[in-house]
Order: structure tokens, then sequence, then C-alpha cells
């Protein structure tokens, strides 16, 4: 049983050197340097466990596939973020073995220490744009939800002027809310040391964001008849949205991905009664039944 466990921890360690490597062959600058140091460290880790198990074994080839996909999707450092994750259960697993091979806890122990502090010092771009785009999700999917429910209560069968609507409303925000970015990102005191963040950079992240979700709560009331049909679907795009942004977020950021979560999908769900109620008290106010 415990030669078992060994095995598992031995293949852990050989299929994370050779995600390492695959990072490191994509990354550039230092980042380039860490990776390959944290898989030469994988490799060392594997090769300890092999003194113990006194055989070899080969690496989980579709767990290598997934995170070089995650990697290519999301950026390495999700990937790290998500193995690391992973990783955490094996680490107490080594504790099983303190007291019949002590100084392979200690080891391993100190070795992962070194390696999560090599990893905070991986350092990619698009997560300097982190708190543009967490605003534009935010703002956008707050802002457009609301304006689609009060319109589709306000005026529930003329779903093809919803869809304009909140169309050219969502357009011209869009450009607001890039050339706010833009000037802000302008204004906002630069790192002494390291990347300077480029305003261009952060509008394109941002600007990207808010508009793809416009697309999203408009494209259903442009495809479908019914109104109220087309708000849910619109509502469940935008929540499929968060709940994928959010998984990124806590992961990257290791934080409580429920507790994210529910904080985002609570707002935003206040700001869609809210509308809904300001949309119905509207459609009974100015008698817009009719139209």
């Amino acid at each position: 049983m415990a030669r078992q466990r060994l095995l598992i921890f031995q293949r852990n360690e050989i299929t994370e050197h050779h995600v390492y490597a695959a990072f490191s062959r994509r990354a550039q600058g230092a980042n380039r340097d860490l990776l390959a140091r944290i898989s030469a460290d994988e490799l060392r880790h594997y090769e300890q466990f092999r003194s113990f198990t006194g055989c070899d074994v080969a690496p989980n080839r579709l767990k290598i596939a997934f995170y070089r996909l995650c990697a290519r999707v999301f950026g390495f450092t999700f990937g790290i973020r998500l193995m690391e994750r992973g990783e955490k259960h094996a680490q107490e697993a080594y504790r099983h073995f303190g007291d019949s091979l002590p100084s392979m806890v200690q080891t391993m122990e100190e070795e992962n220490r070194h390696e999560r502090m090599l990893i905070d010092m991986i350092d990619e771009e698009r997560l300097k744009y982190m708190g543009s785009m967490v605003l534009a999700l935010n703002n956008s999917i707050q802002e457009f939800s609301g304006i689609a429910a009060g319109l589709t209560f306000a005026l529930q069968t003329n779903t093809q002027v919803i869809g304009v609507t909140v169309l050219i409303s969502g357009l011209a925000a869009t450009l607001a809310m890039s050339a706010s970015e833009y000037l802000s990102q302008k204004a906002e005191a630069q790192p002494a040391d390291g990347p300077r963040r480029q305003p261009w950079k952060a509008v394109l992240y941002a600007g990207g964001i808010y508009l793809f979700i416009v697309l999203t709560i408009v494209a259903p009331y442009f495809l479908l008849g019914a109104a109220h049909a087309a708000l849910a679907v619109a509502l469940g795009g935008v929540g499929l949205i968060l709940a994928v942004f959010t998984f990124f977020m806590a992961v990257v950021k290791g934080l409580r991905y429920r507790t994210v979560l529910l904080e985002a999908l609570g707002v935003a769900l206040v700001v869609v009664v809210a509308s809904f109620l300001i949309g119905t008290a509207a459609r009974g106010l100015f008698d817009l039944g009719g139209h």
C-alpha cells in the first residue's frame, strides 16, 4: 500500500515536470528560466521517489494535454495555479510517511516551499490588467442585464426594439468605457521597476470583454421571437461567462471560488430584480401594454 502511494506521487512529479517544461518552452524572458527551474525541481522530486520505489513510471499524458490546453486558453499562470491546487492534497498525503521516511518528508516540504516561492515570482502580462477586466465584466453584466431586463418587462413583445436599444446603448457604453479606461491608465502611476502597463492593452482587454457581454445579451433578442425567452437565454449566457471568469480569477488569485461566484451572482441578481421592478412600474405608469 505504501509503495503504491509512492508510485502515485512519483507519477505526479514526472507529469508536472513535463507540464512545466512545456510551459517553459512557450514562455519568454525571466518566466522561461523560472519555469525551467521548477521543471528541473519536479524531475529531482521524481528521482527521489524512484530511489524508494526502485522503478520508473510513465507520466500522465492526459493531464499534460489538459494543462497545456488550459495554458493556451487562460495563460500558463492559470494552468500552474490549477495544477498546484491538486498538488495540495499530495503534500498533505506526504505526512503519512513522517514516521517511516522522515528525511523524504522534510526534503519534499523544503522543496515545495522553494517551488511556491518561484511560482510567486512568475509574471504574466495579462494578469497586470486583471483589475480592468474585472471592472469591465461586472459593469457590463450588471448594466446591460439590467437594461435588458427592464426593457423586456416594459416592452414585452418588441424583441427587435429591445435588441436594437440594448445594442446601441452597449456600443456607445463600450466606446465611452474604452476612452475612460485609456485615460485612467495614462493617469495611473506606473511601477518604478518592472514592465509598465500599456494603456492600449488595458483598453483591448476591458473593451473586448464589454463588447462580448453586450453581444451575448443582445443576440437572443434577434434570434428568438419571445422577449421573456430571449431574456432567459441572455441571462443564462452571462451567468455562464461569469462562472467561467470568476473561476479563472479564483484560481490565479488563490481565492475561494464558491465565495467569489456567489458574491458576483448576488450582485447581478439584485440589479436584474431592481430592473424588473423598474420595467414593470414603467409599463404600468406609461401604459406600454399596447405597444
